[in-house]
């Protein structure tokens, strides 16, 4: 677990609780463990006592323990801390308050400004500041991208009793992956898209993905050719016109012939 430095301190708060749980120590923190009459009971919970002030000034940056250097015991020591980051004065309170309502969205990443926006709130009631949901909801969608549009707009129009925070989270979520799935299949569309507007095409049968040697059109027809060839071999009709006369100008044409010999 992290030293706390000063940053997001109902996190670590959380989180310090739930390592002094594990440990079996938190009762010492919060004054419910009981003084047992045994005196070897009475030192084994002292020495929990001890350990649970050293996790906990373990988990201090030196610029924190300052606060606490003086502390007596665990339970002083979390009191104090907790005074210090939690100060329910007036000045405290307008200035998370106004983070609160100005807090703006860093980027796209919509988790961490969802958690941003939990921790001010968290913030604002450990101080005793009334916050509304409806407030949290405001806060949200004010600073997010154009393509929540209409999300927003279907959040908006559903009664106060149908919604609340895990839900409203839960369907921006799901809009920010739906989404990126979209994303991702227009990526790879293009991507096809653009590798075909690439692809160089056979010039004999302009198809792709092949060359003109190796056109299967094209020798196909080869074939073709060479076996009509073949069968018009050995079949020839001649045609002759014998005359004395070499100015004649009369013509026998016939349209099937291959060759044509004349002495003009």
């Amino acid at each position: 677990m992290e030293k706390f430095d000063g940053g997001n301190f109902h996190l670590w708060k959380f989180k310090m609780r739930m390592m002094l749980s594990k440990h079996g120590l938190w009762k010492f923190v919060d004054g419910s463990a009981t003084i047992p009459d045994d005196e070897n009971q009475i030192i084994d919970c002292n020495k929990k006592a001890t350990k649970a002030f050293a996790l906990l000034c373990e988990r201090f940056i030196d610029a924190q323990l300052a606060h606490i250097q003086y502390c007596k015991n665990v339970k002083s020591d979390w009191e104090t801390f907790c005074g210090v980051h939690e100060a329910k004065i007036i000045g405290n309170k307008l200035f998370i308050r106004r983070r609160f309502f100005t807090i703006k969205m860093q980027g796209e990443d919509l988790l961490a400004h969802i958690n941003m926006v939990k921790a001010l709130v968290d913030q604002l009631r450990s101080i005793e500041v009334k916050i509304e949901d409806e407030d949290v909801y405001v806060v949200l969608f004010m600073n997010l991208p154009p393509f929540f549009d209409n999300l927003v707009m279907s959040l908006e129009s559903m009664s106060t009793k149908d919604v609340d925070l895990q839900f409203i989270v839960a369907r921006l979520l799901h809009e920010v992956s739906k989404r990126k799935e979209n994303e991702n299949t227009k990526n790879v569309a293009l991507l096809n898209k653009t590798h075909k507007a690439n692809e160089k095409l056979c010039f004999y049968c302009k198809k792709p993905r092949h060359f003109m040697k190796n056109c299967l059109k094209k020798i196909s027809d080869e074939k073709e050719k060479v076996n009509q060839a073949c069968e018009d071999q050995g079949k020839m009709f001649v045609a002759a016109l014998g005359v004395n006369d070499h100015t004649m100008s009369n013509w026998i044409i016939n349209f099937g012939t291959t060759q044509h010999m004349t002495f003009e």
